[in-house]
């Protein structure tokens, strides 16, 4: 194993520990499965790339790696790391459907804003998560004392008074 090969050992453990984490949320069906199928996809494309004659020789150009298990190795690691990053993009979709903010414009963010800030932006930014009103369905925020749809007192018990617990 040569030391460039050995550098990739890194990103690429840390692009298993993020797709491993972004895939456990698939288990909440947060993330579609168009985002599962393209990170699925992508591991295997980029290691034929870069097993082929063409990305050999454009790694080479470069002054990468030569050997073909270098390239292998090189189109692994390029893969887990544009896997973990399609997964990311399903999450902030999924995330953002699920608050009932515009998903698109969300993951278009994410997408366009380099060094993963449209991702940070996205975490600062997102609504808190909607509950179903107990009456009439319609989503409304957790803690919320009555429904704003149907107006509807709400099933917590935080500020209820009963016969049993006044004072005078």
């Amino acid at each position: 194993m040569t030391q460039q090969s050995a550098l990739l050992l890194i990103p690429f453990l840390g692009g298993v520990a993020v797709a491993a984490v972004l895939l456990r949320t698939a288990t909440r069906k947060i993330l579609p499965k168009s985002a599962m199928a393209i990170a699925a996809l992508a591991i295997p494309i980029w290691v034929i790339f870069f097993a082929s004659n063409q990305g050999r020789s454009q790694l080479a150009s470069k002054g990468f790696l030569n050997s073909t298990p270098e390239a292998l190795w090189f189109g692994l690691t390029f893969g887990v790391f544009t896997a973990a990053f399609f997964l990311a993009l399903g999450y902030v979709y999924g995330d953002a459907k699920r608050r009932r903010m515009p998903a698109w414009a969300w993951v278009i963010a994410a997408f366009l804003i380099p060094n993963l800030i449209g991702f940070i932006l996205y975490f600062v930014f997102r609504g808190p998560l909607l509950q179903p009103c107990s009456s009439c369905s319609k989503p409304i925020q957790a803690g919320e004392a009555f429904c704003s749809h149907c107006g509807r007192l709400q099933g917590s018990g935080i500020g209820r008074i009963t016969a049993d617990n006044r004072t005078i």
